[in-house]
């Protein structure tokens, strides 16, 4: 996604933070351990590839956002021009010739999320408007955008969209909606994309709407303190050719992971389980490959994640932790992102530390990958899953006036050979609520009692409420002998003191024993929205040692650079 993303906030925070789970609930029956590593087919050797740099003409200062068009020669791409007031959609090659603009004569905004064409090969998908083109998008003589309109949501006031893609069916569209029902609650959306002429003119709307996620934050007969939140987030891609639906979601406190959603079922499943922070998701056509943006070639947000905890510490610390995933600077558009890009088979992750097994392959080893480019945006596969294109994004601090703000990348698999792309899905989703059917949240919660690990142990949760609005509410848990999987026992304490949102006070003392040692220790760390904080986090596991000085800036993969 383009611009910076509302998903911690929103949905780590208000999804979680009005659990609606009460005192007296036992264990639901076939609940899923997501902490437990399902056995899998063996996983695949890393292969050779080769990354190059594609042309632009030199009035493109960025093209963000790409996607093929369905005759695979073809990109269409959101970009910035030289001079221009607003993003444009353009179409070009996929060697870098024939760019063509096709909004840039047109009054109206579109973008803000990768475009997706149509079959028909006149029409692009955006969430802030539909692109039509006479007589192809290759061959645009005429073009116009038409708005697209969301539903409303009923007995709640939406806030904000933070995210949205269009399946490969050309059909549905899935999107992350953040509304007040009357609480903040994050709801994961799939409309039909219905095209409407009638006396209010001609336009687009998301109709036949499915609650995917958010619509509970607790299975019915679900354990005290184990908050339903698998699944939910912030939407990035349809996999499987429309049969899956993933999701940044989070399984374990600090640490945000890729969930996938089976959409004729409902089941969910942890495609991720590494203990870095993980994101954009891109599915190759043949489904036998998913390359994703990642945390995981650096240690940036290592030092919040790396010792698993329970889910519910996310309540307070989910917003000011995600903010560090990415740094502001001041006289630029865009935040410096720090992600580089993994890809792992159709299965994903088999461990959690790569010295327990399979975490995927890193691409991002280019010589001046992490010291000035980092992936930025998204990727886009050829339909014979061979390659693929991406954006990178230059260090904004060294960007000169009018240069381009970073370079289209293409990457080969030199070893592959072309393959077919799955059959398209259509599922039905009967399985899900409609939107029109949609509940109002419970916002009742417990403040004090004792979760139970789901292998040994408990953990005795306690609320301290201020005795004034200036102060803050503090959240501890106590860790005995703690595992939600055997592995990894649990003993000391975490709180949290949080004031708004944005505002919290984290500190720890926590010991690791059992298949794995290790400790976590925090001292007055403060989070303050935006990449700002204070205080010291020091954690190891087995291995893997990291110190952190929050006043002083986290690492960027650079050797000594802390940002």
């Amino acid at each position: 996604m383009k611009k910076l993303s509302y998903l911690m906030w929103a949905c780590g925070v208000a999804c979680l933070l009005h659990s609606p789970v009460t005192q007296g609930q036992k264990a639901a029956v076939n609940q899923t351990n997501y902490a437990l590593t399902p056995k899998l087919p063996p996983p695949p050797k890393p292969e050779p590839f080769k990354v190059s740099t594609i042309p632009l003409p030199d009035n493109v200062l960025d093209a963000v956002l790409v996607n093929y068009l369905p005759d695979a020669q073809h990109l269409i791409m959101e970009v910035t021009m030289a001079g221009a007031k607003k993003s444009n959609l353009a179409v070009m090659k996929d060697d870098g010739t024939g760019f063509k603009c096709l909004t840039c004569d047109l009054p109206e905004n579109i973008g803000g999320e990768m475009p997706v064409p149509l079959a028909d090969g006149k029409r692009v998908y955006t969430p802030t408007g539909i692109l039509e083109c006479s007589p192809s998008i290759v061959d645009c003589k005429q073009a116009r955008i038409l708005p697209l309109v969301y539903p409303a949501v009923p007995g709640a006031k939406t806030l904000a969209r933070i995210a949205s893609n269009m399946s490969q069916d050309g059909i549905h569209v899935a999107y992350t909606l953040l509304v007040a029902r009357p609480l903040p609650s994050a709801l994961v959306l799939v409309s039909e994309l219905t095209r409407v002429s009638d006396e209010k003119g001609e336009r687009y709307e998301l109709a036949k709407t499915k609650v995917i996620s958010g619509d509970k934050t607790a299975l019915p007969g679900a354990p005290i303190f184990r908050p339903f939140f698998y699944g939910g987030g912030e939407v990035k891609s349809f996999t499987g050719m429309g049969k899956y639906l993933t999701t940044i979601s989070a399984f374990e406190a600090g640490n945000f992971d890729i969930a996938k959603i089976d959409l004729t079922t409902g089941d969910v499943s942890r495609f991720t389980r590494h203990f870095s922070y993980d994101e954009g998701v891109y599915p190759s056509p043949d489904g036998k490959w998913l390359i994703f943006q990642s945390h995981r070639h650096t240690t940036r947000m290592d030092a919040f994640s790396l010792i698993p905890r329970p889910l519910i510490v996310n309540n307070a610390l989910a917003p000011g932790v995600a903010e560090w995933r990415n740094e502001e600077v001041e006289g630029f558009r865009d935040a410096r992102r720090y992600y580089g890009l993994t890809m792992t088979d159709q299965y994903g992750d088999r461990a959690r530390l790569p010295e327990d097994g399979y975490t995927g392959q890193n691409l991002t080893t280019a010589s001046d990958n992490l010291t000035e480019y980092n992936h930025f945006g998204n990727l886009t596969w050829h339909p014979s899953s061979t390659r693929g294109i991406f954006w990178e994004q230059k260090d904004p601090r060294k960007v000169k006036k009018g240069e381009a703000m970073g370079r289209l990348r293409m990457i080969t698999f030199t070893s592959r050979k072309p393959t077919t792309p799955l059959p398209i899905v259509t599922p039905t989703m009967d399985w899900a609520v409609n939107l029109a059917d949609l509940k109002p949240l419970d916002s009742s919660q417990p403040t004090e009692g004792k979760l139970v690990g789901l292998v040994s142990g408990h953990a005795n949760i306690s609320t301290q409420k201020p005795a004034s609005p200036s102060e803050e509410t503090l959240f501890k848990i106590e860790y005995v002998n703690f595992s939600d999987d055997g592995q990894y026992v649990l003993n000391g304490s975490e709180t949290i003191g949080q004031k708004t949102f944005w505002e919290a006070t984290w500190n720890a003392d926590i010991t690791v024993t059992g298949k794995h040692k290790g400790f976590l220790k925090v001292d007055n760390a403060k989070f303050s929205g935006r990449s700002h904080g204070s205080g010291t986090i020091r954690t190891q596991l087995d291995g893997h040692k990291i110190e952190v000085d929050l006043s002083k800036g986290l690492p960027t993969g650079v050797p000594g650079e802390l940002r």
